[in-house]
């Protein structure tokens, strides 16, 4: 739910910067849900990652999952010109949806393994 939520938030931040007649008050409202978001994701995957990643894996996991992101940050940098800042919050909107799919799948496998071992 939780990043749906921010996936939402930023997609309404990003189509609502691309219109004309962009309202602040939608984009401010937009953001602070996304940061709100923010605040409840860093608790919540600390907790996550502590059941689901081995503790003598952890880092190099961690490690090896950094790298498209910040493949991903440095594309939309060299970019900014053409994507312009509708363009960069379309990426991150885009870029949440998928996260959120995967989570939806992570739970759905934890559900299976959950029921498999009980």
């Amino acid at each position: 739910g939780m990043l749906l939520t921010a996936a939402a938030s930023m997609t309404i931040a990003a189509f609502s910067s691309a219109l004309p007649f962009s309202q602040l008050k939608t984009l401010v409202m937009a953001f602070f849900m996304f940061e709100a978001c923010v605040g409840v994701y860093f608790p919540f995957i600390g907790t996550l990652r502590s059941k689901t990643v081995p503790d003598s894996h952890r880092s190099v996991i961690m490690n090896i999952f950094g790298i498209p992101l910040n493949a991903l940050v440095v594309a939309v940098f060299l970019g900014i010109k053409k994507l312009g800042v509708d363009g960069a919050l379309k990426v991150s909107a885009a870029s949440l949806c998928v996260a959120s799919a995967a989570a939806i799948r992570l739970r759905g496998i934890m559900k299976k393994e959950a029921k498999e071992a009980a």
